[in-house]
């Protein structure tokens, strides 16, 4: 009986060393980023005319300063009420764990303006942005 000529099939340990990319992938992902364009570095004229609209105690001038492509965002998405919400969550949520984080000064900013825009726009009953957040403190269970 003639035995039939079967494929043999690689494991994962050769696939792993065969992969043309490995030492090609940046172990940063920052490293992927576009490098910043002019619009990046100064505030836009929307984002000066959506400060202005902002109620003085809420207008985030330090962010402004300290990060005017992120000013230039909010006052892009500010009109969206998804965008804005994604936005927000994702500068004050960090779900890659390895950031630094903004300044004290800013994430306050950032904070009032998120419950500013959430008492806009009645998203929920509550208007603190980190109740949708689940979050269990120590000695709770």
């Amino acid at each position: 009986m003639k035995k039939k000529n079967t494929p043999e099939y690689p494991s994962a340990r050769t696939i792993a060393t065969r992969d043309p990319f490995r030492y090609q992938r940046p172990s940063d992902p920052a490293s992927l980023r576009l490098p910043a364009s002019p619009y990046d570095r100064t505030l836009s004229l929307a984002a000066v005319a959506w400060l202005s609209e902002l109620p003085p105690e809420i207008a985030p001038l330090t962010l402004a300063h300290q990060f005017p492509r992120i000013v230039n965002r909010l006052a892009r998405f500010w009109d969206s009420p998804r965008m804005i919400d994604e936005y927000l969550q994702q500068l004050l949520v960090d779900k890659r764990g390895k950031r630094k984080g903004f300044p004290p000064k800013v994430v306050e900013e950032l904070y009032r303006l998120a419950e500013y825009f959430q008492y806009l726009h009645n998203k929920s009953e509550s208007t603190d942005l980190w109740d949708s957040i689940p979050y269990r403190r120590p000695g709770e269970d």
